[in-house]
């Protein structure tokens, strides 16, 4: 009609222009998105903390807050593997009277130390401080190296297994301070408690066969004791002559028979493995493997 404004076109053109115009926004759309979707990453990636090394070695000046933290954060119990006192975390003061301090207010705390240790009156005496704070103590003939198991979240110890006069550093690896949990309970299920300086003839005959069933060595035994090598070996000769026993083995056995001597004990040294692992030089997984492949 003249003068309209309508104009006649087809619908199946008028409707396909509009889909080629709305096809034409939505890939402008997911061109916008896909850029803020870039965005968002790389602020994300900008913004992120940096992830903590797994092993990250310790320095003097950073040592006593770090081993504070390390406590701090600790909600498990502390496992403390001790070959010497004169080096190590040990000889940092200022941590060790905090340390103290954690234990006595009731921080659970187990603490291996190597029967050199007990040589030393002064150290003797350092040792029943701790126990008098509270803290588990236990003594093994030949602790393997020096380390600290912070709960299930970190280990402190020498770079160089079994040198604690090397470097100290910081474990987070997970697996690594796991294996290192397994290593302290094996140990410390093989190991014996704090002797008592005194005690009847009776006690101490229990207590020598029960040392000789873990493993111990004569001159560790002496040490362990606070007796003479002699003393040791003449104590023995008698026990086995009271007991008819030919050989040290047939001394065990013989002990278990009389009910002197728990029988679980005698099994517990090879159960761990620790016969074939003192002073082999190997490494906490290296252990674990050679206990599974037998």
């Amino acid at each position: 009609m003249p003068g309209s404004d309508l104009i006649d076109e087809d619908p199946r053109e008028t409707i396909s222009r509009l889909i080629v115009d709305e096809e034409a926004r939505l890939r402008v759309r997911q061109a916008d998105l896909a850029t803020a979707r870039n965005a968002l990453v790389r602020l994300h990636d900008l913004g992120a903390a940096p992830a903590v090394p797994a092993i990250t070695p310790i320095t003097v000046e950073v040592a006593p807050a770090l081993l504070r933290s390390l406590l701090d954060q600790t909600a498990g119990p502390v496992r403390n593997a001790v070959m010497r006192m004169d080096v190590g975390s040990g000889t940092v003061e200022d941590w060790m009277s905090y340390n103290l301090e954690v234990v006595r207010d009731g921080k659970e705390q187990r603490t291996l130390y190597d029967d050199s240790v007990l040589e030393s009156p002064l150290l003797a005496a350092e040792i029943a401080e701790w126990a008098a704070a509270g803290e588990r103590q236990r003594v093994l003939a030949g602790v393997p190296s020096e380390f600290v198991v912070y709960g299930d979240h970190a280990v402190v110890g020498p770079e160089v297994w079994g040198d604690p006069t090397s470097q100290y550093v910081v474990v987070r690896d997970r697996m690594i301070v796991l294996a290192f949990v397994d290593l302290f309970d094996r140990l410390w299920s093989a190991a014996s408690p704090i002797p008592a300086r005194r005690g009847s003839d009776q006690g101490e005959d229990e207590h020598l066969l029960d040392l000789l069933s873990r493993g111990f060595k004569d001159e560790a035994i002496a040490r362990y004791l606070g007796w003479s090598l002699r003393t040791v070996r003449r104590r023995v000769a008698r026990l086995m002559d009271e007991l008819g026993a030919k050989t040290r083995f047939q001394l065990g056995a013989e002990a278990v028979r009389a009910g002197r001597l728990n029988a679980s004990v005698t099994g517990s040294r090879s159960d761990t493995g620790l016969a074939a692992y003192q002073g082999s030089g190997t490494t906490p997984l290296q252990l674990g493997r050679r206990e599974r492949s037998g």
